[in-house]
């Protein structure tokens, strides 16, 4: 009698065991993979900015250019350009992984 329950027991505590980790492995199975939501990410986050890093970009140059020219000479004219650049190109930047983490997050979810 003692070795039924016993047995019994052993069967019961192995099933218990096994379900949890048989449902966490369907529902991880299911998601989807890294590199395949890296991939849509970066796709939609190249589409919608792509132009506007650019322009943003030439816009901050532009301004840089002006406001180093009311300031001095022709060196200033350059580095204002350059900070104005770098400054639109960062700004461009921000709205790219914006766009970016959202289409992320919302590839693993779905």
């Amino acid at each position: 009698m003692k070795k039924i329950v016993s047995t019994v027991m052993s069967a019961a505590m192995v099933a218990s065991l096994s379900l949890p980790v048989a449902i966490g492995v369907s529902g991880t199975a299911e998601a989807k993979g890294h590199k395949y939501c890296h991939k849509v990410a970066t796709k939609y986050a190249n589409k919608k900015t792509n132009k506007k890093v650019f322009i943003n970009t030439l816009v901050g140059v532009g301004v840089g250019a002006a406001i180093g020219n009311v300031f001095g000479g022709k060196k200033t004219t350059v580095a204002g350009a350059a900070v104005g650049g770098g400054v639109g190109m960062v700004s461009g930047s921000a709205k790219w992984d914006k766009y970016y983490w959202t289409a992320y997050d919302q590839c693993r979810e779905d």
